[in-house]
């Protein structure tokens, strides 16, 4: 019974102690794309090349890429099968700690695109 005691509580342990969680371990900010439009992009580019995300389908995510400095909004090239879109924010706010933030693009029936923060 002892034997089976100890067991229980060693794998109990061991459990606790490899959990993490997907933020335990970030160096910078890290950032996704969630495609809120009905259309299929093909590539993300944030900051003129400095990040780029690839085939994101509608209505999917794209995986986190960490950043050396990440912004609530940022200047974004958006190409999709048959056009090109951009969006350039007013102004660039303070840099984001260390986190996991999604920004969520839309495109307007008339090819605006609307980008939304949000905390992950």
């Amino acid at each position: 019974m002892k034997k089976i005691i100890l067991s229980l509580c060693l794998v109990g342990i061991a459990a606790l102690l490899a959990c993490e969680d997907r933020d335990d371990n970030l160096a910078g900010a890290n950032v996704r794309i969630q495609n809120l439009s009905e259309l299929n992009f093909s590539l993300v580019q944030v900051r003129n090349d400095s990040m780029v995300y690839e085939n994101i389908p509608s209505g999917g995510f794209s995986e986190y890429l960490e950043y050396e400095v990440a912004y609530r909004q940022d200047a974004l090239t958006i190409e999709t099968d048959s056009m090109q879109l951009n969006f350039m924010p007013d102004s660039l706010s303070e840099p984001l700690p260390l986190g996991l933030y999604t920004y969520q693009i839309d495109v307007t029936d008339d090819g605006g695109v609307e980008l939304t923060f949000k905390v992950d």
